[in-house]
């Protein structure tokens, strides 16, 4: 796994579009982001989450909103064919907010970097993966395709090499080890929006870290992008036309995106006035880092008018310790 840093919009596309060339060349195929809110996190599917050891809870899921949601829903009628209608479900599930072993990925780098800034604080560290889908495929079921296994068009052949992946809901099977990238049919209006594309986990829970280290060069790269950042980042997005009604086409998400639009932005980040953080050291265990530049005679510590105490080393190695 490759790691990077962007520090703004134009940096992120910057990075996306020198990947795309590298992976693609000419072809017209784009790479797969999907942004994350704390930069630490592993690719791990919501189900996996939460119940990493017990893989058979998933049947019990998909039952009860099989059951329960053409009732509360307004997306296409499923197909008549069962294989065509577990994808189908599948695929609405996640986007409704039920544990699956689906990841989101999608086609744009803004949308991705949108849901890595959306609910960021700004005190930690946000993240955009990138991924070659295709790369993915070629490495777990030796196919150098992504495909719709929902669509009625796909061949039953090429649609039995991601069969595995989801059994039917009564078919307590077991299942491949790795993720495979998969692509939805647009049954509902957010996946349009989104530009939406899955991977969907195996039995191991972090798959891709997996994968990874089996591979030489992965063509998997994490996007760090730094929490000082944040702000302005979101605010650039904005003027782009990325914001909320722009990824859930919906009057709940205008209502959440004219509330942030005049909500009182006066208030500082946590790192503003802020000119270092404590982090691992290599030299002594724990130390005091810069995250910006300080010029000369700055008082890194603004609120802070006591003079520096020193106390010597052999005083503190005789305190207990809590």
């Amino acid at each position: 796994m490759l790691l990077e840093t962007a520090k703004s919009v134009e940096e992120l596309i910057k990075k996306v579009s020198d990947f795309r060339d590298r992976w693609f060349g000419e072809e017209p195929l784009l790479p797969w982001c999907r942004g994350q809110e704390r930069a630490e996190w592993s690719l791990v599917p919501k189900l996996y989450r939460s119940e990493p050891d017990d893989h058979q809870i998933e049947y019990e899921i998909r039952e009860e909103f099989a059951t329960r949601a053409p009732a509360l829903s307004d997306y296409t009628k499923p197909s008549e064919n069962p294989e065509l209608n577990n994808w189908e479900s599948y695929f609405v599930m996640q986007h409704y907010g039920a544990p699956t072993r689906f990841l989101d990925w999608t086609e744009s780098s803004l949308i991705a970097l949108y849901f890595a800034v959306r609910s960021n604080p700004g005190n930690f560290r946000a993240a955009v993966w990138a991924l070659d889908a295709w790369w993915l495929n070629r490495a777990v079921i030796k196919r150098d395709e992504v495909l719709p296994p929902a669509d009625p068009g796909t061949l039953p052949a090429d649609r039995k090499s991601v069969t595995a992946w989801l059994p039917g809901r009564f078919k307590r099977a077991r299942l491949p080890s790795l993720p495979v990238a998969v692509l939805p049919t647009h049954t509902i209006r957010r996946i349009s929006a989104q530009r939406s594309c899955f991977t969907i986990h195996g039995s191991e829970n972090d798959g891709f870290r997996k994968l990874s280290n089996k591979n030489k060069r992965p063509r998997l790269v994490k996007i760090v992008i730094p929490s000082w950042e944040i702000r302005q980042i979101r605010r650039s997005l904005e003027s782009c036309g990325i914001d909320e009604t722009a990824i859930f086409p919906d009057l709940e998400a205008l209502g959440r995106d004219v509330a942030i639009n005049w909500r009182s932005g006066a208030a500082d980040l946590p790192h503003v006035g802020v000119y270092t953080r404590l982090g691992r050291s290599k030299t002594h265990g724990v130390g005091v880092f810069a995250i910006r530049k300080i010029r000369r005679g700055t008082k890194v510590f603004g609120s802070d008018d006591a003079g520096m105490v020193w106390i010597d080393k052999d005083k503190t190695e005789r305190l207990e310790r809590w």
